[in-house]
Order: structure tokens, then C-alpha cells, then sequence
């Protein structure tokens, strides 16, 4: 599993976000194979845009994003982490469990209600 921190800048204003990703550990980010940047900032920051608008927005050779609010989004530090990390995370309010359930919960409402 890991950690990972974004950092957010918006003009001279800089600011850091952070999630986290179960089934990778930093291995698999270091080799660049299984997830990089660009997937955790689209999972994270671009979910539902379509992706050509991703693209647009998204500069291969810095690895950063911008968003509609003139933010610029990268990646800042990915680490591993335990599962008793992530639950210390999540009691401080730092990381939110419930997110990534209530979109896997709503998709499947969405995809049984149509």
C-alpha cells in the first residue's frame, strides 16, 4: 500500500493533499510500470473528465497537471505505508477510508439503476 502526497500550486500559494493506494506498493511506482504519476493525479484529481481534456491539461515532461481552477498538481512523495498507518491517518482525518467505497457503492447504483 502507499502514501501518497500532492503538492498544489496555485499562484504563489503552495498546498498539499493527500490519498493513498492499496493495491500498489512503492515497487511498482518506482518501476514506473504499474501506476506513475499521471494515473494517481487522473484517479485523485480527474475522475469523469473525459480523457482527451485530461491529456490537454496533463504535461508529460513535468509530470503535473492543471486543473479548471488554474491549479497545478503533482506528485510530491510516494512512500509505503501499513495498514495500521493508514488507520492512524484516518482516525486524525488526514486520509478518508469511506471515499473510495461510497464511488465504488454509487457506480454500482449507477450502473443497476439504468
Amino acid at each position: 500500500m502507499i502514501f501518497v502526497k500532492f503538492k498544489i500550486q496555485y499562484g504563489d500559494c503552495e498546498l498539499y493533499d493527500y490519498s493513498w493506494f492499496k493495491d500498489y506498493g512503492e515497487a511498482h511506482y518506482e518501476n514506473g510500470e504499474s501506476i506513475t504519476d499521471k494515473d494517481m493525479i487522473r484517479e485523485v484529481y480527474a475522475e469523469g473528465i473525459e480523457e482527451e481534456i485530461f491529456e490537454n491539461y496533463f504535461d508529460e515532461d513535468t509530470n503535473i497537471y492543471e486543473d479548471d481552477n488554474c491549479d497545478f498538481i503533482s506528485v510530491y512523495k510516494v512512500q509505503e505505508m501499513t495498514q495500521k498507518e493508514l488507520d492512524v491517518l484516518v482516525k486524525m482525518g488526514v486520509l478518508h477510508r469511506w471515499i473510495k467505497i461510497i464511488k465504488k457503492y454509487l457506480w454500482i447504483g449507477l450502473t443497476h439503476a439504468q
